[in-house]
């Protein structure tokens, strides 16, 4: 009984004094290290934004995020003793691009950039790409990157979704599209 009672107690001020271990540095995928503070109960590392990315000028690191970024450019998790870290780098899924539109004050319509932008995801997170709809205001139609789906609010009066790479081209195109055979139709009639 004294041996069981000597293993156990040895085994909590081991376990009491052991380090976690948190992925550090700039690289999200490298084997987890001991922490130098055996207090330590928190990992750290950049937050990843859906569609966005992950967060620029945040470090993975042993303890907790620092000053008021926990949240916004930066997540926490609590630290074990494993070499994969809790605060490994997240899987993502490929990247893929939607049309960015802008609104031109001018003609009161929104415009397709030139270039794509390009969308980042997790693993299991479906494409999905926004454009604002023909009735569409400054106000009512804020996506910044025309990544991802419409806000709650946007859906269905001012915002259209779509579930495919650089799907959401201008609802314009897409008319005068459908339109193209109906007119060569009638320029063979008369």
């Amino acid at each position: 009984m004294n041996m069981r009672l000597l293993i156990v107690t040895a085994a909590i001020v081991y376990t009491a004094n052991c380090a976690i271990k948190c992925v550090q540095g700039t690289n999200g995928t490298a084997e987890a290290t001991a922490c130098a503070t055996a207090s330590e109960t928190k990992c750290s590392g950049p937050k990843f934004v859906e569609y966005t990315g992950l967060s620029t000028g945040v470090n993975y690191a042993c303890g907790a995020c620092a000053g008021e970024t926990g949240g916004v450019t930066c997540q926490e998790c609590t630290g074990t003793d494993t070499t994969t870290g809790c605060n490994k780098a997240v899987d993502t899924g490929a990247d893929f691009k939607c049309h960015k539109y802008t609104y031109d004050t001018e003609t009161k319509a929104f415009k397709k950039a030139d270039a794509l932008e390009t969308c980042k995801r997790l693993k299991d997170t479906a494409i999905k790409c926004n454009m604002p709809k023909t009735n569409a205001t400054q106000t009512t139609y804020t996506s910044t990157s025309g990544c991802g789906a419409c806000k709650t609010a946007d859906t269905e009066t001012h915002c259209e979704a779509c579930t495919t790479d650089s799907c959401n081209k201008s609802s314009a195109i897409r008319v005068a599209v459908l339109l193209a055979p109906l007119l060569a139709v009638l320029v063979n009639l008369i």
